[in-house]
């Protein structure tokens, strides 16, 4: 992104915040910026363009915090913490962006604009999902589900507190909602899951932007992480590096990519990773029911 049009998207925040979309216009937009109107339409053909951009811009934010590699040789539980006070910090540090959306929660959604949302929330559901598998074992794929919207509820819940009252530390809140996330856990039964891969993943592309680039590589990075902790790694290693040449191909063989799936199946541990590739590709659901 170029300095200019990250100008332009900055100030267009600012002033969305405090004026609303619908009450800002493109001329302020572009006065703000210290550029002409006309000149506002060559970096960005409209408002709608711009409000994408805004959303990209925002969703990089914090994939940038979500990915970042230099916690990687810490403990599970420390690279949440870590992750999490990064994303608390880099929201706040850009808390405009959610003031936007508190003011006008009811701007109307381009295509462009969905789309570009359920990727950002694909994201952020992968992101709570993959460690929190690390931090709580095998069991808590029972109600998975379940811990995905308790955490978001939490985490969100607690941001708009601190854009407002910035009263405590940031890392403070990410301790204590992930302790109360380790009660909820110990209090859990699993054979009572409210939420379930059957009710959830049947309306996963209504929720999520699946998409070949970024979906199946996301999983298999996912299988690998899981696989690398195994005592038997290597025998299952064999079936994730076919798995990763076949679905490159511009027509994956969806029987091999099938046998390989099968292959992993035996590992609990596993089986959400492999259901989502199981939903994407539509593959024969039955064969992976226990």
């Amino acid at each position: 992104m170029s300095e200019k049009n990250q100008l332009i998207i900055e100030n267009a925040i600012k002033l969305f915040s405090k004026n609303s979309i619908s009450s800002t216009s493109i001329q302020e937009i572009a006065s703000e910026s210290g550029i002409s109107k006309g000149a506002f339409y060559l970096h960005f053909k409209s408002k709608d363009a711009l409000l994408v951009a805004i959303i990209d811009y925002y969703s990089d934010l914090i994939t940038k915090s979500i990915t970042n590699k230099a916690y990687d040789d810490l403990s599970d539980r420390e690279q949440y913490i870590h992750k999490l006070t990064d994303l608390f910090e880099s929201i706040i540090q850009h808390k405009d962006f959610i003031l936007v959306q508190m003011r006008d929660p009811s701007i109307p959604l381009t295509d462009e604009m969905r789309t570009s949302l359920k990727k950002l929330n694909f994201k952020m559901t992968q992101f709570h999902q993959s460690h929190m598998r690390q931090l709580y074992g095998e069991e808590a794929n029972l109600v998975m589900w379940d811990l995905t919207f308790m955490i978001d509820g939490l985490f969100h819940s607690y941001l708009k507190f601190l854009i407002y009252a910035p009263v405590v530390e940031v890392r403070d809140v990410v301790h204590f909602v992930i302790r109360r996330m380790d009660s909820i856990v110990d209090g859990l039964d699993t054979k009572q899951a409210l939420l379930s891969d059957e009710l959830i993943l049947p309306f996963f592309s209504d929720f999520y932007e699946e998409n070949a680039q970024e979906t199946v590589p996301s999983e298999l990075t996912e299988l690998k992480a899981i696989i690398s902790k195994l005592e038997n790694k290597d025998e299952l290693l064999v079936s994730i590096d076919v798995l990763e040449e076949e679905t490159k191909q511009d027509k994956p063989r969806l029987p091999i990519i099938q046998g390989m799936l099968l292959n992993l199946h035996s590992e609990a541990s596993l089986r959400p990773a492999i259901q989502k590739l199981v939903t994407y590709y539509q593959l024969n659901d039955s064969l992976f029911n226990d």
